[in-house]
């Protein structure tokens, strides 16, 4: 896939994205790689990437020993380059680790993110990459059709495979060529960095935001449903601890049911409805607070520095460090994977309730009363939510303790596996998103099926539910293929009109 003309012309008009090294975020990032925004940097970065490039070149000229400067990397460090040798060497090693085995590509913008991450970081100056490289990578992000890159090739203590294919293509370019490009440590620094995997969990974790509105409205739409009680998500309830997540998601909740008859005294079914009900708003609200952690994490490290070793502008040296290690980054996709996860089971729990007679007090499943056929039961949705909710809990098991084995002579003898942590998030994500969909549907089923007046529901409620009645195939079951895409697509496309959580 390349850019097309139109959306490079229609961006080219846009205020550049400025690159300083230390204020870019998950948010920015994902909307200048999507939309092809122009970059530039900061006015003050040529001053620091120059002076960080002088460091560099003193260690060349002076044969001191500097980690993939004068030496060889990984197992082969203590071999020396020669001087004359050195782009030789840099062309070299940026090919070498560049294997392809076929298979996934990452999607264009998720390369033209990364791109933007490997600019930011070097706009600091601490990689010793020289100016004509970093103008080069500014370039390219703002002009050029992007490469192919595949989507594999890291255990996380950097993104070596992918990374080293944009270096490869990087340096084939006809100004690298002209401009003596890679020079000493420049290839290194290109692949030494986790650009793939914070531009794969930046894009993850903003869609990661629309699914927990999402499941805050699925949560919603079913305490209409069921009738259920809203002592749960009481303000009253929430002044008694201190849980930040749970007040937010509360305050979002009963943003949505504003105005719901269920807020009248006798309104709810229940004195305490089942815990998939009354606990929702703790488990969305410990949700909540790891996914904004999560973005803590991310915004902070899109602008470290992950290159190895740094440049010393004070003792004009270089350090060596294991700062591409990605640990932390697992830790927190861990724990927001097992996080949703567990929203998804309890949003299984609720969409079968409301199909319960026991618990409903409708028809099971919805059915026609003293008939074989109709309702939810009879169109399976039951069955889809299950399948899905059983691939997102295989896909929670955490990745932090993976064994990597022994890489590079025993060297590389741990990783962090972030990459792998994020990409079993994506899937679920899209899982996630047709779990709270079918609560939805589920959700308004039952509220069609209590004749309840659209007017009588929460005001954050009313033209959803408006919009999504229609396409339920409520008395019509089995007369033709039932889709929910369309509901999903509605949902998506409204996802704008959601109040989000305070």
């Amino acid at each position: 896939m390349i850019w097309t003309t139109d959306l490079m012309t229609q961006t080219a008009h846009a205020e550049p994205l400025i690159l300083d090294g230390v204020s870019l975020t998950c948010a920015q990032l994902v909307a200048a790689a999507h939309r092809a925004y122009p970059v530039a940097l900061a006015d003050d970065a040529d001053l620091r990437i120059r002076q960080g490039r002088s460091v560099v070149e003193d260690i060349v000229s002076s044969g001191v020993k500097g980690y993939g400067i004068t030496t060889g990397v990984g197992s082969q460090k203590e071999f020396a380059v020669a001087p004359e040798g050195m782009r030789d060497y840099n062309r070299r090693l940026a090919r070498a680790h560049s294997t392809h085995m076929g298979g996934a590509v990452l999607p264009e913008h998720r390369v033209r993110a990364a791109l933007i991450i490997l600019a930011n970081e070097f706009s600091l100056g601490l990689s010793g990459v020289s100016a004509p490289l970093v103008h080069l990578v500014v370039r390219q992000i703002n002009t050029a059709e992007m490469p192919q890159v595949s989507s594999y090739g890291t255990v996380g203590a950097a993104d070596l495979i992918p990374m080293a294919q944009i270096a490869d293509w990087l340096q084939s370019q006809p100004e690298a060529l002209a401009r003596g490009i890679p020079g000493p440590k420049e290839t290194l620094s290109l692949i030494n960095t986790n650009a793939v995997t914070l531009a794969t969990g930046a894009d993850a974790l903003i869609e990661a935001q629309a699914i927990m509105r999402l499941a805050n409205l699925s949560l919603a739409l079913s305490l209409e449903g069921f009738r259920g009680n809203l002592n749960a998500i009481s303000a009253k309830v929430n002044q008694a601890h201190q849980r930040g997540g749970q007040a937010s998601v509360s305050a979002h909740l009963r943003d949505l049911l504003q105005g719901s008859q269920l807020w009248q005294d006798g309104a709810a079914r229940r004195i305490q409805d089942p815990l998939s009900f009354r606990c929702a708003s703790q488990i969305h609200g410990a949700l909540d607070e790891l996914l904004e952690r999560a973005i803590q994490v991310w915004n902070e490290e899109l602008n470290s520095v992950t290159d190895n070793p740094i440049v010393d502008h004070d003792d004009r040296s270089v350090r060596s460090h294991g700062n591409m290690d990605s640990t932390r980054m697992t830790l927190a996709i861990d724990g927001l994977r097992q996080a949703f996860a567990k929203a998804a089971d309890i949003s299984g729990e609720r969409l079968h309730k409301q199909q319960w007679t026991e618990f409903s007090g409708l028809p099971t499943g919805f059915s026609d009363p003293n008939s074989p056929l109709g309702g939810v039961q009879f169109l399976n949705l039951g069955h889809l939510a299950a399948s899905l909710i059983t691939s997102i809990k295989i896909w929670a098991a955490p990745s932090v303790l993976l064994s990597v084995g022994q890489i590079a002579d025993g060297v590389e003898d741990t990783a962090g596996h972030a990459l792998h942590s994020v990409a079993d998030f994506e899937r679920m994500l899209g899982a996630l998103r047709l779990v709270f969909s079918i609560e939805i549907i589920v959700s308004i089923w039952a509220i069609q099926k209590r004749q309840l007046a659209t007017e009588s529901l929460g005001r954050g409620l009313q033209d959803i539910v408006a919009r999504i009645a229609p396409e339920l195939p409520i008395g019509r079951e089995g007369l033709e293929v039932f889709s929910i895409e369309a509901i999903v697509d509605i949902l998506r496309n409204i996802d704008g009109d959601i109040p989000a959580a305070r």
